[in-house]
């Protein structure tokens, strides 16, 4: 068996195969949940809740402020070394407390003028019942990354199961209980007040084993370096995709825009079916680019690439095939009218879903800073060019300019890697005939 091969073992296929489960479990709640809301509490507090949820997704990413990345990243590399794992851990898990306390104190004191900006006072209230959950989430995502980092996926992924099967359940209490709309922004600080628990055993930060040669203060230094320059890829990773969307709103009326987004939703799903892979292979790549071995790292990369392009194929045709079958469901021809836009999102992302499960290398081989420059390159380029073509051709411009962009992302990462990580014709093409690594000198004598 060769190294390659190993690294894809049967573990490596378990844990893809028990994330994928979660993240069916996650898509087919989302859609209840979704489903639920406009129908037992009405379309307003449907609208209510998504930009509750809006605010917490972004305010999330600064309570955790990329200590998460850290503890992953950090934890793979040092696997087999228990005194260091203490020390990553534990200090990783401080410095969310106290982060993720500072931010859901500044949230909930902002709540009311969040609402405010939102003209609506259920949205400020429903922020100020989420802003606790910060806290939760902040101490949360650190744990997970560590699970993630020891390639403990089974617990990772019941972990992310977990999450959305509580907040559904919070939110079918409300309807039995008949609660006003902005309670369901509790939804999200009892899910996560829930799940910490279980983690911390699973986790247990506090236990130590050996002596180690760096202490508390050298890590809690290295979380914080790590964690800033890591943040802003944080940040722009969750808008990367809904780009388009929010400069449709700009230039074109609602009507369009609805008929964008209806077809921009099943990308948005498709998106994360290379991005669970990611979440496994991440720690892997820790570990191979620690040993050092180019070829064997695009080799690697390579065959992660053949998998995730041909999963998605493959989930992209069901959802080119069964997307015209919606139409009786849908008014106002939403189905055919979306439908060449999907086509057009789809080709796009599958020249991109080959690399997305390796489009943190950067940041595995300890280049957060490099990473965040990386996604702001590419999400300028997604601006620009929906920029151009928006305000010519309106949500077909929106299609194109977004597909290019995806395109554009995967040759940015080859580059990248070429550039940084000494690849040379990136994960593509090093080692190959086309681009063979170079002979190292000879040694003297």
């Amino acid at each position: 068996m060769t190294n390659t091969d190993a690294r894809l073992d049967r573990k490596f296929l378990g844990d893809t195969a028990w994330n994928y489960g979660a993240f069916a479990l996650m898509a087919a709640t989302g859609i209840i949940l979704n489903f639920f809301i406009a129908i037992r509490f009405g379309v307003e507090t449907l609208g209510v809740f998504n930009q509750i949820y809006a605010v917490y997704i972004v305010a999330a990413q600064l309570a955790v402020f990329g200590i998460h990345d850290s503890a992953q990243k950090y934890i793979a590399e040092h696997a087999g070394d228990g005194q260091a794992r203490w020390h990553i851990a534990r200090t990783a898990v401080l410095l969310a407390l106290g982060i993720g306390l500072g931010t859901a104190f500044l949230v909930y004191a902002g709540s009311n003028w969040i609402g405010k900006i939102a003209d609506s006072e259920p949205v400020g209230r429903g922020v100020g019942m989420a802003a606790p959950g910060l806290l939760f989430f902040a101490l949360n995502k650190v744990l997970m990354g560590i699970l993630n980092g020891e390639r403990r996926m089974k617990a990772f992924a019941l972990a992310q199961g977990a999450r959305v099967l509580m907040i559904l359940g919070f939110v079918l209490l409300a309807a039995r209980m008949d609660w006003p709309s902005y309670m369901l922004g509790a939804a999200f600080t009892v899910a996560e007040f829930l799940l910490l628990p279980p983690l911390l055993l699973l986790v247990r930060p506090w236990r130590s084993t050996g002596e180690s040669t760096m202490g508390s203060q050298e890590w809690i230094r290295r979380h914080l370096d790590f964690g800033t320059k890591a943040l802003p890829n944080g940040f722009l990773a969750e808008s990367y995709i809904r780009v388009d969307v929010l400069m449709l709103a700009v230039f074109v009326g609602d009507a369009a825009v609805g008929v964008y987004s209806f077809a921009a939703m099943f990308i948005e799903g498709l998106y994360q079916v290379p991005v669970v892979i990611r979440t496994v292979v991440n720690p892997v790549l820790v570990r191979v680019i620690k040993d050092g071995d180019r070829i064997e790292l695009a080799r690697f990369g390579r065959k992660i690439m053949l998998m995730s392009l041909g999963i998605f194929i493959v989930a992209a045709g069901i959802a080119l095939a069964v997307f015209p079958y919606l139409e009786p469901f849908f008014p106002d021809q939403l189905v055919p009218r979306a439908y060449p836009i999907l086509i057009v999102l789809a080709g796009g992302l599958a020249l991109y879903a080959a690399y997305v499960p390796l489009d943190f290398m950067l940041m595995q081989a300890g280049q957060p800073g490099w990473q965040s420059a990386l996604m702001t390159f590419n999400i300028t380029v997604n601006v620009g060019l929906n920029l151009t073509l928006i305000p010519a051709y309106g949500i077909q411009g929106a299609a194109v300019a977004t597909a290019a962009a995806f395109a554009v992302s995967a040759v940015t990462l080859n580059i990248s890697v070429w550039h940084r990580l000494g690849l040379r014709g990136g994960i593509l093409l090093h080692g190959t005939r086309l681009m063979p690594a170079p002979i190292p000198p000879a040694e003297d004598g």
